[in-house]
């Protein structure tokens, strides 16, 4: 299985971005926020890093379209704020 990692840093956040045969992921620390599209589910969002069975379907199946989304929201705010991350990712 080929996989890569790069790292964003940003406002204070750090975002993994990770690629391989089975999918994406996004993970944003230290909030511990992860996105992803494993599973066959879909791009989903896990907003709960104590409950990581919690998803939430987002629109966007791509890395690229919800990373842009993430660093705008962070930009914006210059920290997450989970609910309204997730009224954009949706």
């Amino acid at each position: 299985m080929s996989k890569t990692q790069k790292i964003l840093h940003i406002q204070g956040k750090t975002i993994y971005i990770v690629k391989s045969t089975g999918g994406w992921s996004l993970m944003i620390m230290p909030d511990e926020i992860l996105l992803d599209n494993y599973h066959n589910k879909g791009g989903h969002i896990h907003p709960e890093p104590e409950n990581h069975k919690k998803e939430i379907k987002i629109k966007f199946n791509t890395q690229t379209e919800n990373l842009n989304i993430i660093v705008t929201h962070i930009n914006q705010n210059k920290k997450v704020i989970i609910k309204e991350l997730i009224k954009e990712l949706k």
